[in-house]
């Protein structure tokens, strides 16, 4: 996969957003980055970095944040512009 332009491709990393009894929902905030396009590059994203974004909610027509779910076989990837994410996680030396 080679996204073009701005865009990233991340495996997202499901966290448990709240646990109500037996319910629980699980939210996309964070992921891996396994493709970069090349202005993205640009900016200093690079393949292996942990990013943080924000969620889609359903109920705003005008969310800034426009990214794509698909799946490859059984896995989920997001297609997103670099501006959606809010920071590269710094990995320990």
């Amino acid at each position: 996969m080679k996204p073009i332009k701005d865009k990233i491709i991340v495996k997202p990393v499901l966290r448990i957003q709240s646990v109500l009894y037996i319910q629980t929902a699980e939210v996309d905030t964070c992921g891996y980055v396994i493709a970069v396009g090349d202005e993205a590059a640009e900016e200093g994203l690079k393949v292996g970095d942990k990013v943080w974004f924000g969620t889609l909610a359903k109920d705003y027509k005008d969310e800034y944040l426009k990214y794509h779910n698909f799946k490859d076989g059984d896995e989920k990837f997001l297609v997103m512009s670099w501006q959606d994410v809010c920071f590269v996680e710094e990995q320990d030396a």
